[in-house]
């Protein structure tokens, strides 16, 4: 049974891919990222969102698979992230279903002006912490920092690599931080539900999505980064000033993060003007709503519907979700594909 009302503002059926990351403009354009980490699919990687309709964007020599160089157009894009001069931030994890290596030039962030579709920087993870182990996951924009601004990565990896990883804008200079620390990895012992049924975390025998950092967002005034993992139910935050500067030593970084609390065990964030935070709580198909004092409340519930509650974006009063079935794939369920389209996005209104 359904609580709280939302409106259902795409369905998504093959061939179109699964969706997964999220972005809205000022102007509620909505834009979707369709990654090939978990299908290596033939079709667009990322697209514009139109009266329920799909169409490549910004264009198809960028989306489609190609034999251009790497760097040169988009091969796993998850998590967006469009900052308040409506530019398009896309990290591309680079990692596609059935390939065990992440080229160099794959994995990447790209920024797009939306409104002339002109890729304004093309930010690759640099060799010097590139890592197959990785999964480049989800990203913020810090425009306070940095010449041109700074982004924080979370990658809650493929492999048993955890970390947070920082680049700066104007210089390309990559950073790879709390790698492995009890903040990013995976928390010991985490069991959760989904779908009615428990499920324990075991790397080497994986019945449900699962890594390390994942969820992220940033306070209204940049000042601080909050994360959170896919497989535990800590959030945690750390001082911008100190996780944009290239010259604070990682256990410096370390001794300085602040727990937060618990969260309800989540994929992906939003975050809103006033430091409300927004958690994808797949154990209760639901969606949470933290506020700046750390309050909770629900938003919205669907137990049907809300299988694995994945990218998140807030803008103008409402929180848009793409409902992904991830725990479904065959992975995770001795080969079957379980995954019922169509894959559906939502938006929900915040109440006051």
């Amino acid at each position: 049974m359904a609580q709280q009302s939302y409106e259902v503002i795409a369905r998504i059926t093959p061939p179109d891919p699964d969706m997964s990351g999220i972005a809205v403009s000022s102007d509620n354009r909505v834009f979707l990222g369709f990654p090939r980490h978990a299908d290596n699919h033939k079709e667009f990687a990322l697209a514009e969102l139109v009266n329920g309709k799909l169409f490549p964007f910004p264009n198809k020599e960028i989306v489609y698979p190609s034999e251009k160089p790497y760097n040169e157009w988009l091969v796993s894009p998850h998590g967006m992230y469009i900052d308040k001069n409506d530019v398009l931030w896309i990290l591309d994890d680079g990692k596609r279903a059935g390939q065990k290596k992440i080229p160099e030039g794959a994995a990447k962030v790209v920024a797009v002006d939306i409104h002339s579709k002109k890729i304004l920087h093309t930010l690759l993870i640099s060799k010097s912490v590139l890592s197959d182990e990785a999964h480049y996951n989800d990203l913020r924009i810090d425009l306070t920092h940095g010449k041109k601004g700074t982004v924080y990565i979370a990658n809650s990896g493929f492999g048993e690599r955890y970390s947070l990883v920082v680049i700066d804008v104007d210089s390309g200079r990559c950073r790879e931080v709390l790698l492995n620390h009890y903040s990013t990895a995976p928390e010991p012992g985490f069991m959760g539900f989904l779908e009615g049924k428990p499920h324990i975390y075991d790397f080497k025998n994986q019945t449900f999505p699962n890594g390390g950092v994942d969820g992220i967002a940033l306070s209204p005034d940049s000042k601080k980064v909050y994360w959170t993992t896919i497989t535990g139910r800590r959030l945690y935050s750390l001082n911008t000033d100190l996780l944009s500067d290239f010259n604070v030593p990682d256990r410096q970084l370390a001794d300085s993060i602040k727990y937060e609390g618990e969260h309800p065990a989540c994929d992906g964030l939003a975050e809103d003007e006033n430091g409300n935070i927004f958690f994808g709580a797949f154990e209760h198909q639901s969606i949470i709503q933290r506020s700046s004092d750390g309050k909770y409340k629900l938003l919205a519930h669907d137990a049907e519907n809300f299988v694995w509650p994945d990218g998140l974006a807030y803008r103008n009063g409402f929180v848009y979700v793409t409902l992904g079935q991830w725990n479904r794939l065959p992975g995770f369920n001795y080969g079957k594909d379980l995954r019922k389209p169509p894959f559906l996005v939502v938006r929900i209104p915040i109440q006051k």
